[in-house]
Parts: structure tokens; sequence; C-alpha cells
């Protein structure tokens, strides 16, 4: 079976998506069913880990999961024990300019 390491980009990330999923919900709930979620498509990658293809360009390979509102990008590398590198973990209701450069986040004015 394979083995899980997170980097550090990573582990940085996936705080920055808790805490968004606070400041948007105020519910502990919400972050409950995140990571329920988030536990849920890591031992789906450990148990399929060539499943998705590798990105031609970057040699990485990612999944989504909770309907398609979150990516998890990671790296496999064989050797006498498969090891699966997360490398990041993207919220698709945050901008993640370095992922899409070209989004934007829309903007209102009020009309008086």
């Amino acid at each position: 079976m394979a083995q899980l390491k997170a980097t550090k980009k990573y582990l940085e990330t996936l705080t920055e998506i808790e805490d968004f999923i606070f400041e948007q919900t105020k519910s502990i709930d919400e972050l409950e069913k995140f990571h329920e979620e988030h536990d849920r498509v890591k031992e789906f990658i450990k148990q399929n880990p060539h499943t998705p293809a590798p990105h031609p360009n970057t040699g990485d390979q990612s999944w989504p999961f909770s309907n398609g509102r979150y990516r998890l990008f990671f790296k496999v590398v064989k050797g006498k024990v498969t090891v699966i590198y997360l490398l990041d973990v993207i919220d698709n209701r945050m901008l993640n300019k370095m992922v899409y450069p070209n989004n934007s986040m829309p903007t209102y004015e009020v009309e008086d």
C-alpha cells in the first residue's frame, strides 16, 4: 500500500482553506464535513494512485472532491514503497490565482 506525505505548501494551503470555510460559515460542522471529504479523497488516492493521468507539463496529478469544490494535487513516486506526495489543495470558491492566473473575483457596484 502507498504512503501519503504532505508537503509544507499543502499543509499551509489546508490551513488557509480551513480558515476560509470557518470565516464564511462560522460552523464547526462545515469544517468537519470538509475533513470527512478530505479523508475520503486521501484514502481513494492511496488505493488508486494511478487513476488520474499526470499533467503533461507538470507531471503532477489531481483529483476533485466534495462535488468539485476542492481539488487535491499530488505526485506519485514509485520505489520499494509507493509514496504519494500531497502537493496542494484548492477550494474553487477561493481565487486561486497561482493555479488559475486568468481568474478574477467579481465585484459589484451599487447604484444610488
